[in-house]
């Protein structure tokens, strides 16, 4: 090679490593998307009746990850979006007993009152059949 040569790849060389070294870089994944889906699968699961604080939380910490991400303080989205995921599990845990208990306070009275129709002597009425 000679020396012009050597001297013409240096000059194009150089600014295009620079260029490149400048060139904005693509957002780590911190998990926006999974905890988005959390959050939804913590809503489908009744969340707003039964977790409402926990729901809330979770959507509160998920707003927060967003904005440190537009910061490009990835590190803090990251945690902040930890803590929304197991805000939205925790609210969905909830919402998952609250309904248990609503089907357990339903068949406690319902057997209340075929105890109280047995021990009167009263006719007996067929339960309805649950789904």
């Amino acid at each position: 090679m000679t020396p012009n040569r050597r001297k013409i790849h240096r000059v194009l060389l150089i600014p295009a490593l620079i260029l490149a070294g400048c060139a904005p870089s693509k957002p780590p994944n911190v998990g926006l998307g999974d905890a988005a889906k959390a959050l939804d699968a913590a809503r489908a699961a009744g969340a707003p009746t039964y977790a409402p604080m926990e729901l809330r939380n979770a959507e509160d910490r998920l707003s927060q990850a967003r904005a440190s991400m537009d910061r490009r303080d990835y590190d803090e989205a990251r945690g902040l979006v930890e803590e929304s995921q197991v805000d939205s599990e925790l609210a969905a845990v909830k919402a998952r007993v609250g309904k248990a208990r609503e089907k357990v306070d339903q068949r406690t009275r319902e057997n209340a009152q075929l105890r109280s129709e047995l021990s009167s002597g009263a006719p007996v009425a067929q339960p309805e059949a649950q789904p």
